[in-house]
């Protein structure tokens, strides 16, 4: 059977420019075997997001397109991480790099970072977060990710407003597919039901005439919670693209013509709100960008090959109920625009990033980007918006809320897809006031590729406030992934990733400020410092992206926040470890509230030197190295738990009386510090030494006295005589006197050796005595 060449990424306008290839395909298929290209996924990609772009591109570490010889099948390549394209993967386990960690610097206003995220493989990568919080639980927290570990997306949840996280929890992808596409977004309902959205890659076959061949293909699908996040149900596809003949007919020799369309489905977010037809239950909205590559067939002598490409693309939405038994099919929302190729063409416009979001009435508003006929990522872009009072089923026409200078596909400072932080974030006040973030290219600072701005409406979306620049800094340094959120005051809350504090351009914190006046006035007060600020640092330590995926490629396509009555949290794509474990990147999290400490207890506080103590800690990084030091040198390592918690055991060492100070840390920078006391070590010891050296010389003298005593009364008693016939003579007094003498210094010495004996012997006796 003659396999399909792969389709032609120019513009033919003649046969002759197409003939040379076509006659260089046909050859390849002489040689035996096609090979796929996969040629209208690479068209299009440059458009596509979240994993389903990596993967298209061939940037994704893990899942890559087919090539000579392989089947649809083979397409997932995990050892050496087969797929990288600039070569191959190298990434190591966790603990690497010895005992270099990450510095901290705390950020005053908002708590410790934790870190999220754990590692089951050798791809430590994890990316593309978004956070949810229960209605019914407000430190119930839900996260959803982008996880390398496995072949799909992960969720972790925390049940304690973000100390602790349980997780991941794999969600599934469809089961005939071939992997996760990324996009990643988490919801809750009323009721505390959780629902995760993302996309599922599937490969699909097509036939022209004897000619056949495969294209990707991706579906919108999610999975249900009924407890919170800890098990997931078996995904819903809500939409699912395919491959489409346009306009067929047949020419005079039986040939098909006409065109060919290959669809692609991106970009989704989901929100759960109100239904309009019936306010006391929620309904689930899903939008998303179906993009279409046109192609037209054509022929040389029986040769199948396809011309012409042009790029549709339209924003669509989908509605269900909660348990899925209810949906719409898939509803347009926004207008179909074409974007070509070539120079002659003047359509390159294109849409995509849509976001849905729903009000406390029920209406439902959809916002997206319009890159207008100057193509995408370049130019000016456009903000639309529009909204539907029917749950769905009609939609008003769409309102400009923005027009602004698009930020390029990537910073020129840096390697990761920035595209999507263009894509609007939208929040809805509980007075039904709509929000908008997104970030654009400032036309007065010529070098800043980014800042975050700001647009509102009061009036239900009628009418748009002009753009707000809510980054303070006076640097052209880039700021990127802006995400809104809006507490039940009324408090609008935004976080966005910055590279205002590195004068490289190449490392990034995040950085939040807030509203309490619906967007007029910007910033707040930080009763830590005694100072009102514009924006303030969320981060305690910086992130690499060039150290997190490889080649700096993809951190994601947005960062996220959400804020109750009482607290704000976020998440974000965090690099900290990579310089120090190899390419490493997790999901951090913070939050306003500050956190409990990590803490260290010793067991027993104090001792002789030489002698074995515990040491038990808490509130580290779970699943982290662990290294302890004392007196400044690093004695042991080991492993925290699951719940961040770890015991040890180590032998003190042979040093001087007095405190030494115990420091544990893990690999991503927290701390503990305690105290050990030495009751008796090597100065006790020279103490001791010398004592009994100056009793050894006392003794000496005592014994020196002695003998002259003793040699004198001898003397003495050798020169009396004896009478003949009359006993000995007593012993003399004196002689009693001598020995006397002697056992007085022999007792007096052996008193001072038990009266100098240290005070840490009877303490060791009596720490034995209760043992």
């Amino acid at each position: 059977m003659q396999r399909l060449a792969a389709p032609i990424l120019a513009i033919f306008m003649a046969i002759a420019l197409v003939l040379p290839v076509a006659l260089s395909l046909q050859e390849a298929n002489l040689g035996g075997g096609a090979r796929i290209e996969f040629q209208s996924t690479k068209l299009v990609s440059k458009l596509l997001t979240g994993r389903l772009g990596v993967v298209a591109r061939g940037e994704d570490p893990l899942l890559r397109l087919g090539e000579t010889g392989e089947e649809p099948g083979g397409r997932r390549a995990e050892a050496e991480g087969g797929g990288l394209g600039p070569g191959p993967l190298a990434l190591q386990a966790p603990g690497a790099a010895g005992v270099l960690v990450p510095f901290r610097s705390p950020a005053p206003a908002f708590s410790r970072n934790i870190l999220i995220t754990r590692d089951f493989s050798r791809a430590p990568v994890q990316t593309e977060p978004h956070i949810a919080v229960n209605p019914k639980n407000p430190s119930h927290l839900l996260v959803g990710v982008i996880d390398y570990n496995f072949a799909g997306v992960s969720a972790y949840v925390s049940l304690d407003g973000g100390e602790t996280w349980i997780g991941p929890r794999q969600i599934r992808y469809l089961r005939d597919d071939i992997g996760s596409g990324g996009d990643p977004v988490v919801a809750f309902d009323r009721d505390g039901n959780a629902y995760f959205s993302s996309i599922s890659i599937g490969v699909e076959e097509f036939r022209i005439g004897a000619a056949v061949a495969e294209e990707i293909v991706s579906s919108i699908i999610v999975s249900k919670s009924v407890d919170g996040g800890f098990t997931w149900s078996e995904p819903v596809s809500v939409a699912r693209s395919g491959i489409t003949f346009r306009n067929i007919g047949y020419d005079e020799r039986g040939r098909l013509r006409g065109s060919i369309a290959f669809s692609f489905l991106d970009k989704p977010w989901m929100t759960v709100g109100p239904d309009k037809a019936d306010p006391t239950r929620d309904a689930i909205y899903v939008t998303y960008t179906e993009f279409s590559v046109v192609w037209d067939i054509f022929y040389v002598e029986e040769l199948v090959f396809l011309g012409n490409p042009r790029i549709e693309s339209v924003i669509k939405l989908v509605k269900s109920s909660t348990d899925f038994t209810v949906m719409t099919s898939p509803i347009q929302v926004s207008p179909v625009v074409v974007r070509g190729f070539g120079t002659e063409t003047t359509q390159r416009r294109v849409v995509q990033g849509s976001q849905p979001a729903v009000a406390p009435d029920g209406r439902v508003y959809v916002a997206w980007l319009d890159t207008l006929d100057d193509d995408s990522a370049m130019g000016l872009g456009e903000i639309h918006v529009t909204f539907s009072d029917d749950g769905g089923r009609s939609w008003s026409r769409p309102v400009r809320a923005a027009i602004f200078n698009e930020v390029g596909f990537t910073p020129r400072n840096a390697a990761f897809r920035n595209w999507g932080s263009s894509f609007p974030q939208v929040a809805i006040g509980p007075g039904g006031e709509v929000y908008i973030v997104f970030a654009g290219r400032p036309a007065d600072k010529p070098l800043d590729d980014g800042d975050i701005y700001f647009v509102r409406s009061l009036d239900r979306g009628a009418t748009w406030s002009q753009p707000k620049r809510l980054n303070d800094d006076e640097t052209s340094r880039l700021q990127f992934y802006p995400s809104i959120a809006v507490d039940p005051n009324g408090v609008i809350h935004v976080m966005w990733g910055d590279m205002r504090d590195d004068p490289v351009e190449t490392k990034y914190h995040i950085y939040y400020t807030r509203s309490s006046d619906k967007g007029e006035t910007w910033g707040f007060e930080i009763p830590e410092l005694g100072q009102r600020v514009g924006s303030a640092r969320v981060t305690d330590s910086y992130s690499n992206p060039n150290f997190g995926f490889p080649g700096g490629a993809f951190i994601g396509d947005y960062f996220s926040i959400k804020a109750t009555a009482d607290d704000v949290y976020m998440v974000w794509a965090d690099c900290r470890l990579g310089e120090f474990t190899g390419l490493n990147q997790k999901i951090a999290f913070a939050r306003r509230r500050a956190m409990t400490a990590p803490s260290i207890f010793v067991s027993p506080p104090s001792g002789v030197a030489g002698r074995d103590i515990t040491i038990v800690g808490s509130n580290f990084q779970p699943d982290s190295n662990i290294y302890i030091e004392l007196g400044g040198s690093v004695v042991a390592y080991t492993k925290t738990s699951e719940e961040g918690s770890f015991t040890a055991r180590i032998f003190t060492p042979l040093t001087s009386e007095g405190p030494q100070t115990v420091v544990a840390y893990d690999q991503t920078g927290n701390f503990a510090i305690a105290s050990f006391y030495i009751e008796f070590g090597f100065n006790n010891l020279a103490e001791r030494i010398s004592a009994l050296e100056s009793d050894r010389q006392l003794l000496q003298n005592l014994l020196t006295e002695v003998k002259g005593i003793s040699e004198s009364l001898k003397s003495s008693s050798e020169g009396r005589p004896v009478q003949e016939g009359q006993p000995a003579p007593a012993p003399d007094i004196a002689w009693l006197i001598v020995a006397g003498l002697a056992g007085v210094a022999i007792g007096l010495w052996v008193g001072v050796v038990i009266a100098r004996r240290p005070l840490a012997s009877r303490r060791d006796s009596q720490e034995t005595s209760q043992a």
